[in-house]
């Protein structure tokens, strides 16, 4: 396993477990305990980890929030973000689906395509879609957030690498700043939305106004690379930052 993989593979395995000692880890691995003592020290200079005695920890040690607990909230604004981006999708299109709750309501009004391809890392949007007797579902492989039921690791970033052109990528995120960087709350769900965008021809954020001028952990793209910011109207209009950056869709 090359190290670049093997990195990716230890910040999933932590993002999943939480902490796990050395010996445990390069088990799992394959790899020498000489070799990993390395790679962890370079990681934990990067940020990516925490060593402890003996082991090593996730640097993402708040508790993820639940994917329930979050489907309650804005619940009118990511209903009409959803419907939104809903009327950009033809019928017979292909389309990747990052995780989240804004993409997941977007993943429930898919139902009355006649035919489409999906392809996700979302348990909840897979779940939900393959229901559907029209839509033909794909979901990657990879390690599970119990929490959230996002598929992370790089097993993930190869899957959408390998796919040919999907025609719609939509994903949702944590926060937006004001020069238009998209950041999620989680280093693993970062690099599992952005092989998600690199994937398509039309590449969109679905983003609540609440999440506009923020700022999160992990990068995933900027919106000048995107077709388009679908999110609602506030009384201040705070994505017409934005609109140089990219098209502003409002829902």
């Amino acid at each position: 396993m090359k190290a670049l993989k093997r990195e990716q593979k230890i910040i999933a395995l932590l993002e999943s477990r939480g902490e796990l000692s050395v010996k445990e880890l390069s088990e799992i691995l394959d790899v020498s305990l000489s070799t990993l003592r390395k790679q962890l020290a370079a990681m934990q200079q990067n940020g990516l980890v925490i060593r402890t005695y003996g082991g090593v920890m996730s640097v993402n040690r708040v508790p993820d929030e639940t994917f329930e607990s979050k489907l309650h909230k804005n619940i009118a604004e990511k209903r009409r973000i959803a419907e939104r981006a809903r009327a950009l999708v033809p019928n017979g299109a292909s389309i990747a689906l990052g995780s989240g709750t804004t993409v997941f309501g977007l993943a429930n009004l898919l139902d009355d395509m006649p035919h489409a391809t999906v392809y996700t890392n979302s348990m909840q949007a897979a779940d939900c879609l393959a229901r559907v007797a029209g839509l033909e579902v794909h979901i990657s492989g990879g390690i599970v957030r119990s929490q959230t039921g996002t598929i992370i690791g790089s097993e993930v970033a190869d899957y959408f690498r390998a796919l040919k052109q999907v025609d719609y990528a939509f994903i949702g995120c944590d926060a937006i700043d004001l020069k238009g960087d998209v950041y999620s709350d989680n280093i693993s769900v970062a690099a599992a939305e952005k092989t998600i965008l690199l994937c398509a021809k039309h590449k969109y954020i679905l983003c609540d106004p609440s999440k506009i001028g923020k700022t999160a952990v992990a990068h995933i793209t900027n919106l000048n690379v995107c077709d388009g910011l679908i999110t609602c109207r506030t009384s201040g209009d705070s994505a017409e930052v934005f609109k140089y950056l990219s098209k502003i869709i409002y829902a």
